[in-house]
């Protein structure tokens, strides 16, 4: 059914019982969906619970309590049918064969997907020329850079045509022409109609590519709407950033009265304003200097001083 395809959470947990007994909850009672055709960017600091959230939707981890259906299918009790609906890369120097080559790794992993002969060695050239590493497929894994091996790993995880990818930090130590081409290629991937997941401690990559975001903290779901619309809500307690150029030689010193004022910046002719209302202070600016301002901007907090916010509350 429609209805159930996507990666749908519900009520997951996940604890760890100490050597002294002492239990301690890692992810505590998430619940999200991922539609069709829709990435989810899960964002938090280190320790949030997303590396264990991601071990248990793919499979490697079992939950406390709660579940997990990806495309409909139990990861607990359906395990082998909701690993075929799954394609997920976790990145680093693990989960692949250094002394095997580009292609046998690929090769290797088809063959555990259920993919044989020449569709599989079809398969396996389509999906190195995807990631652009056709002219390594002979290669061994050792030589390659921790760019090109994040580059492999989603290679692996598209191997079997999943609806449902799950990435973790794909971008992550790469140069920033090779980050681009990677975001560009999960926007694709996205377009394709698969229900994708992505882990990131990159704001841009996060804005650029989410329909929607999670904010996790303390193994707890923090927030989730769109970029757009944590950034306006953190408004009301950050307040606006307005930039105001201005025709005169330097900033007017009246500027500082303007109303709600919670911070000042200056540069030549520039002011950089922090206000509690920025629709109202462009109001006031335009008001109180006519004719002397060349252009006015209001912004509302970048998601990476959301993002701070969070991490700071206590």
């Amino acid at each position: 059914m429609t209805a159930d395809r996507g990666i749908h959470v519900t009520g997951l947990s996940r604890e760890f019982t100490s050597r002294d007994g002492s239990v301690r909850r890692v992810v505590n009672d998430i619940s999200f969906s991922v539609r069709p055709g829709e990435l989810l960017s899960v964002l938090g600091p280190n320790g949030a619970g997303k590396t264990t959230t991601v071990r248990m939707l793919t499979g490697l981890l079992l939950p406390t309590s709660g579940t997990i259906l990806l495309d409909g299918h139990d990861v607990v009790r359906d395990r082998k049918t909701a690993s075929l609906a799954c394609g997920f890369s976790l990145g680093g120097d693990s989960g692949l064969y250094p002394r095997l080559t580009a292609r046998q790794n690929l090769t290797f992993f088809g063959l555990m997907y259920g993919l044989r002969g020449a569709a599989l060695d079809r398969r396996a050239d389509e999906m190195l020329e995807t990631v652009n590493l056709s002219d390594r497929a002979g290669d061994v894994v050792g030589s390659f850079s921790r760019g090109m091996k994040q580059r492999l790993h989603l290679a692996r995880s598209l191997l079997h045509d999943p609806t449902v990818l799950i990435l973790d930090e794909p971008s992550s130590g790469l140069d920033p022409q090779s980050a681009a081409a990677m975001r560009a290629l999960v926007a694709d991937l996205s377009a394709e109609g698969r229900s994708i997941l992505l882990t990131t401690h990159d704001m841009r990559e996060a804005e650029e590519l989410s329909d929607r975001i999670v904010l996790m903290k303390d193994g707890r779901i923090h927030a989730e709407s769109t970029a757009s619309a944590l950034r306006l809500a953190a408004a009301e307690r950050l307040g606006h950033t307005v930039r105001i150029d201005f025709a005169d030689v330097s900033v007017p010193d009246e500027v500082s009265d303007c109303p709600g004022l919670i911070d000042e910046q200056r540069d030549g002719s520039t002011a950089i304003l922090r206000t509690v209302d920025g629709p109202a202070a462009v109001q006031w600016i335009l008001a109180r200097f006519p004719g002397r301002t060349l252009s006015v901007a209001v912004t509302p907090p970048t998601l990476e001083e959301v993002f701070l916010e969070m991490v700071a509350v206590s």
